[in-house]
């Protein structure tokens, strides 16, 4: 039988909800801890209980996100690296057409506010890189791709699909149905490696 969250979980989830919508709505900097513990419908001292300050909460909101992003990342062990990539693709997909504010708030909010955000963006990346990046060896270890600087290509894709989500969260225009963005960005990041 699974374990019931307790009413400490419950809480702090209730905060990190009510704080991703506020900050989502306001913005960080307009964001008020009364915002957040009016949004969570709890008194202001349960806030402290769990976090310290706003930006903590901040943290904590931009951290579930990372997580999130590396999970997708961990996807697909199984021995056709192209298609786990592709499935790979279609959950990134899934996760950002789904926590469309989440995505806003991380990209948008985070850029420039303080250096320890910075050091934690950046640490994502970094691992997201060596993660690809171990993708890239394998295919070339199995002869599927061609020799390349697989932490180079890495980053190379992970500004391609950046980019593209990105602009598909604004809604441009012209951008293909998202099952068709993966596919082309599949074709796109891992055609050139492809060995002849």
């Amino acid at each position: 039988m699974a374990k019931r969250p307790s009413l400490r979980d419950e809480r702090r989830s209730s905060l990190l909800a009510a704080a991703l919508k506020v900050f989502s709505d306001k913005g960080y900097h307009a964001a008020t801890v009364d915002d957040i513990t009016r949004a969570a419908g709890v008194a202001k001292g349960t806030f402290y209980l769990y976090f310290q300050e706003k930006r903590e909460i901040y943290y904590e909101v931009i951290r579930g996100f990372l997580g999130m992003l590396k999970d997708v990342a961990r996807l697909g062990e199984t021995r056709d690296l192209l298609a786990d990539l592709e499935r790979a693709g279609h959950e990134l997909m899934r996760v950002f057409l789904e926590n469309r504010e989440l995505v806003r708030l991380a990209y948008r909010e985070s850029m420039g506010l303080d250096r320890a955000l910075e050091a934690m963006v950046r640490a994502f990346y970094r691992e997201a890189a060596e993660m690809q990046a171990r993708n890239i060896r394998i295919g070339i270890d199995l002869g599927v791709f061609r020799p390349v600087e697989p932490l180079l290509v890495a980053y190379a894709h992970i500004g391609m699909i950046e980019r593209v989500l990105l602009a598909l969260l604004e809604d441009e225009a012209g951008l293909p149905r998202p099952d068709q963005i993966v596919r082309q960005m599949i074709d796109l990041a891992f055609e050139g490696l492809v060995r002849n």
